[in-house]
């Protein structure tokens, strides 16, 4: 507890307490790689995992190795990015949320549905307001699942080359947060935060159209708990 713990309400007046519903979120923590090579290895006799298969094939003929030792290099080069995990079940990181929030104020203000300046008694600008001023509480949003819903695999396209990439993917998962601020944001200014990021969606693989959430529930706490 800190010192000045008495003065926290002073310090942090406004408090939220709300619930996320994602269609699709994708991980994007790489998984240890023991972990990726067991997936890799219970997929080489599925009919329908074409791509892995003729990886690992590919690997055995130009290298000359067994299918063990392909499995290894295929899983080198083709890691599985998931979720962390603790005895709770699956979560994603607060810090997450908190850039999903400025990034969400950033698209809306650009639209004109914000203020893009002015505020707060420096008059500072949107993007490094929300930064300093609202915060997300918890280190970590569990998405109330012990299992991925299952591994979404595509293919990626970079500087490199074409290459083939696998994530974890959770659907319908509810995420329960709190935030906290020292401004008093209206409830119209709220709406169009969480209005835009609802189509902006939060874990990765957004550019795909994965992430999208709707916020079922929010509420504003009277006064901020210990």
């Amino acid at each position: 507890m800190s010192a000045f713990h008495k003065f926290r309400a002073a310090a942090w007046p406004y408090r939220y307490r709300g619930t996320l519903t994602v269609t699709r979120i994708c991980g994007g923590v790489p998984t240890d790689p023991k972990v990726a090579e067991g997936w890799l290895r219970t997929k080489l006799g599925v009919a329908n995992d074409h791509l892995i298969q003729q990886q690992v094939a590919e690997v055995m003929a130009d290298r000359g190795v067994t299918a063990d030792e392909a499995v290894a290099e295929v899983d080198t080069n083709r890691h599985l990015n998931g979720f962390k995990r603790d005895d709770q079940g699956l979560y994603i990181e607060g810090r997450q949320l908190k850039a999903a929030i400025k990034e969400a104020a950033s698209v809306a203000a650009a639209a004109g549905k914000l203020p893009l300046k002015s505020w707060g008694k420096t008059n500072k600008g949107l993007l490094g307001f929300i930064a300093e001023h609202v915060c997300v509480v918890d280190d970590r949003l569990h998405l109330g699942v012990s299992d991925a819903s299952g591994i979404e695999q595509r293919f990626v396209h970079t500087w490199r080359g074409t290459g083939i990439q696998y994530e974890e993917y959770v659907d319908d998962a509810k995420i329960s947060f709190e935030v906290i601020a020292d401004h008093p944001f209206t409830d119209e200014q709220w709406a169009m935060i969480w209005l835009t990021g609802e189509q902006q969606g939060i874990g990765a693989t957004r550019s795909q159209g994965y992430g999208r959430y709707t916020v079922t529930s929010w509420e504003k706490v009277s006064e901020v708990a210990s």
